[in-house]
């Protein structure tokens, strides 16, 4: 009977192995997450309805653990997501992830939740999507044999230098794959393409952002990486590799930082502090890894003194001229909103969303604060405003700075710089084989005097660089032949820079016809409201046949008010579905249903121009402007109809002999309050803004013209007017800037003036004269030094003015004889072999570089240093200059 129990037994403990062996795999072992994944999965899918053949058809005869991932990335994607791309390319994306856990030694040693987070979501922030996961893994797979984790991670970083080097750009953020085919591109570029390449490779990896900096203006995006054997997170710099992990040029401008963070998809429950969380994303805080940090308290409270619940306090950052938010962050029911931040200056502003209130915290000084709701804002309907109209002034000052986590050998550090210049030539070879003017002849032969001038032709294929042959094979396809088009120029030039970078020739020919003379609308009307295909900053897509089709179809009139009414009806706004603020296609928000505000004004503006209706965004205010009754008219879908900008506010400006024109954003913005907030108009490089005095169009409200004067050390003069402005009221401002107080030019070190800058010829002396010179070193030419050198061209004229001497050392494949610098001397020198001004300039200053680029010194013909700067401080050219 034993023997029988005991083969009984032997019996069910196999059975248990054998079902144990074949239980299916899932991809979120905690059930509890796993249901509440799928909850959310069920109410996406009823959400994205409309695109249900496209999106989830065939996910029911998919193994259990992709089935799971997928359902875990539609749960939580961006309405963008669910709108332009279908199931076909993300079984793709989540194919390629688990691929790379099984190829990886270091794959099956990542935790559960952050491959979840940080190598199988395909998203990294607001970018076009592609398939570039896939290329990379096929290309570093092999690169990557007997490395660990660590080392991994480096050379990753080495094969995206390869491919990407910085310059700036606009907004809309490029695909990676866009991006490698131009090979360059801003930093939030260069890190979406290296946070792709290192999550192809299952090595977790995400943005890390500082929305804006304290101590200069503009922001940064870097990169941080998981490394399973130490289990924590290192930073790095985007495609600008360094000898060890938590190095970059921005190591020292980061612990000045007032907020790093970024943005983790899906229910996030990680350690780190989160600043922001709702069902689809949260935004974590990450400042504490980089910068000395407080947690400060803000207690909001009404008139009377009663706690305000569900306030929305908003942590703000002076910056490009404006009050920026940071952070945003909801009372509580004690009134009470916290947050980790700098130890620098804020401006902090509260709402209920019509009365507000703000205050500036010093948290050097302070931890908490209370805010009154004692200000009431503008009222459309009102008869009487009761807006403060007044000026304020204030000065903000940022955290003083830290020093670099990490120091490399002298030897790291010199075979790390060799690399650098061997990938910089890869690059460099590639960059050559994009056309040049001399192969213009060939295509200029087909086209000329029918579409395009040869000068013409070389513009659009130069500004398309990578994108060329796309671009070439339309024009080949399309203006060969006779007749010739004559607004086929006009039609290439309505696409940005970038869009010609990365446009198809599918696409161009989606949206190409040409101009019928004799048409009821004026040419320059449909050349601004018809012809373009780009609205905004959403990546260009086809969409007018599309459209045109669909909106015939259910028997939508061709007529802006029949469309707006059918767009309210049809279209349903939510501003956080749309959280990584992608745009949406017009397309895509048509078969969704769903959309953000501003998608949903694209896909109006789209959807006009299908019907050729006369329609565009004016992208500097968001106003929708169509053409009606010979005039351009406004556009609204709020509740409260459109009131025509009747109003005019002209700026002008009296020009000082430190600065003869102001330039919008870097000296001053015009904001308008809207919803408890002000909200600043974008007319960066805008012909409105381009000369003084300047005349705009207003609708009347309530508005803030708000002007900044930055010191070197990086404090700021601020100034703010807050003005009303009344249907058809003529309103003059003037641009004003708060002068600096002349700080002291008395030397702060000195370097022998006697030494020689020409052999036998010329010393420093000499150099100097009355004038004195200027040192520039750009060290290996990041981002910092780039930005220096477009700012030194950009004041051309006042630097010729100066009339003193730069003598600016750079690496030869910076190529600095093209930049065309007023009285410069280049001397060439790899960033290895130092300068012997830059030696004796750092001795004096006793500065230890740590490769913190560029490093800048004024000298006179004494040999004493006036200024010096070192590190990234945009607006740095303009400072230099005002201490000359």
């Amino acid at each position: 009977m034993r023997k029988y129990r005991f083969l009984f037994s032997l019996l069910v403990l196999a059975s248990m192995l054998f079902v144990s062996c074949h239980k299916e795999k899932h991809f979120i072992n905690d059930e509890e997450y796993r249901a509440q994944v799928h909850d959310d999965f069920l109410k996406r899918k009823n959400l994205a309805a409309g695109r249900a053949d496209q999106l989830f058809a065939g996910m029911d005869t998919l193994d259990t653990e992709t089935r799971e991932a997928l359902e875990f990335l539609y749960a939580y994607m961006p309405y963008s997501d669910l709108a332009d791309y279908d199931l076909s390319f993300y079984l793709q994306q989540v194919r390629a992830a688990f691929k790379a856990r099984e190829t990886f030694a270091w794959g099956s040693k990542v935790p559960e939740d952050i491959f979840r987070h940080f190598v199988l979501v395909y998203r990294v922030n607001n970018e076009n999507l592609d398939t570039a996961r896939l290329l990379m893994q096929r290309e570093l797979a092999p690169r990557l044999e007997g490395l660990s984790m660590y080392e991994a991670a480096l050379e990753v970083n080495h094969w995206c230098h390869e491919h990407v080097a910085y310059r700036a750009s606009d907004s809309r953020t490029s695909a990676p794959l866009a991006t490698m085919r131009t090979s360059l591109g801003r930093c939030g570029e260069e890190s979406t393409f290296a946070v792709t390449a290192l999550r192809s490779v299952g090595i977790p990896a995400r943005q890390c952002y500082t929305p804006r900096w304290a101590h200069c203006d503009d922001n940064h995006a870097w990169v941080e990486v998981y490394i399973a054997d130490s289990n924590r997170w290192y930073f790095m710099g985007a495609c600008e590799p360094d000898p060890e992990l938590d190095m970059g040029w921005f190591a020292v401008p980061s612990t000045r930082c007032m907020m790093v963070h970024s943005n983790a998809f899906g229910r996030y429950r990680g350690d780190e502090e989160v600043n922001f969380q709702n069902s689809l994303y949260a935004k974590i805080n990450m400042l504490s890894n980089y910068a000395p940090v407080k947690k400060v308290t803000v207690c909001v409270k009404d008139f009377q003194g009663h706690i305000v619940k569900d306030a929305d306090v908003k942590f703000k950052l002076y910056n490009y001229s404006e009050f920026y938010t940071l952070a945003s962050v909801r009372t509580d029911a004690n009134g009470i909103a916290r947050l980790t931040t700098g130890l620098g200056d804020l401006r902090v502003w509260a709402t209920d969303g019509e009365h507000y209130n703000y205050v500036k915290l010093d948290v050097r000084q302070q931890d908490s604060v209370e805010i009154y709701l004692t200000r009431e804002g503008y009222s459309p309907s009102a008869v009487h405003q009761r807006c403060d109209v007044y000026s304020d002034m204030l000065d903000n000052v940022p955290p003083v700075a830290g020093v670099a986590k990490v120091t490399p050998s002298k030897e790291n550090a010199d075979r790390n710089a060799q690399r650098l210049l061997y990938e910089d030539s890869l690059r460099n070879a590639y960059v050559a084989t994009f056309p040049k003017e001399s192969d213009m002849s060939c295509i200029g032969e087909a086209v000329e005097n029918r579409s395009f001038s040869l000068d013409q032709l070389w513009e659009i294929i130069h500004k398309s660089e990578g994108n060329y042959k796309e671009i070439t094979m339309f024009i080949e396809k399309n203006f060969s032949k006779e007749p010739g088009y004559e607004h086929a120029y006009d039609y290439l030039k309505s696409f940005s820079d970038k869009d010609l970078r990365d446009i198809s020739c599918a696409t161009l020919e989606a949206h190409f016809c040409d101009y019928q003379s004799g048409s009821a609308v004026p040419y320059e009307v449909y050349r601004k409201g018809i012809m373009p295909a780009r609205i905004s900053n959403e990546m260009v897509r086809p969409w007018r046949e599309f459209l045109a089709g669909e909106l015939q179809q259910i028997s939508v009139a061709a007529d802006a008010e029949a469309l707006k009414a059918w767009t309210l009806s049809n279209i349903f706004v939510d501003d956080t579905g749309n959280y990584y603020n992608c745009p949406i296609s017009p397309r895509g928000v048509f078969e969704l249903g769903h959309a953000d505000a501003h998608s949903r004004d694209i896909f109006f503006v789209a959807a006009c121009r299908s019907l050729s209706i006369p329609a565009y965004l004016d992208n500097a205010t968001n106003t929708i402007f169509v053409w009606n009754n010979g005039g351009w008219r406004s556009l609204t879908f709020d509740e409260v109809e459109a009131v025509q900008p009747t109003a005019t506010l002209t700026l002008t400006y009296k020009p000082t002999k430190e600065l003869a024109k102001p330039t919008y954003w870097q000296h001053f913005s015009l904001a308008r309050f809207e919803n408890g907030d002000f909200v600043t108009f974008d007319f960066e490089e805008d012909e409105r803004m381009s000369h003084f005095p300047a005349t705009i169009a207003l609708e009347p409200g309530y508005y803030c013209l708000t002007t900044g004067n930055r010191y070197p050390e990086g404090d700021v003069l601020v100034k703010e007017e807050y003005f009303l402005v009344f249907d058809g009221q003529k309103l003059t401002k003037e641009i004003v800037l708060r002068p600096l107080v002349k700080r002291s030019v008395a030397a702060v070190a000195s370097i022998d003036p006697n030494q020689e800058i020409v052999a036998g010829m010329a010393t420093l002396a000499d150099y100097a004269g009355s004038t004195g010179m200027l040192f520039v070193f750009v060290g290996d030419y990041k981002e910092p030094s780039k930005h220096l050198v477009k700012e030194m061209q950009s004041l051309e004229k006042e630097y010729k003015k100066w009339g003193g001497m730069v003598y600016l050392v750079a690496p030869p494949s910076a190529k600095a004889a093209s930049w065309h610098l007023p009285n410069t001397d280049c001397i060439m020198r790899e960033p290895t072999d130092k300068d012997p001004f830059e030696r004796q300039i750092l001795e004096a200053l006793k500065l230890d570089l740590k490769n913190d680029y560029p490093l800048v010194a004024l000298v006179n013909n004494k040999g004493e240093i006036l200024f010096s700067s070192h590190g990234y401080s945009i607006g740095l050219a303009e400072q230099i200059l005002r201490k000359i």
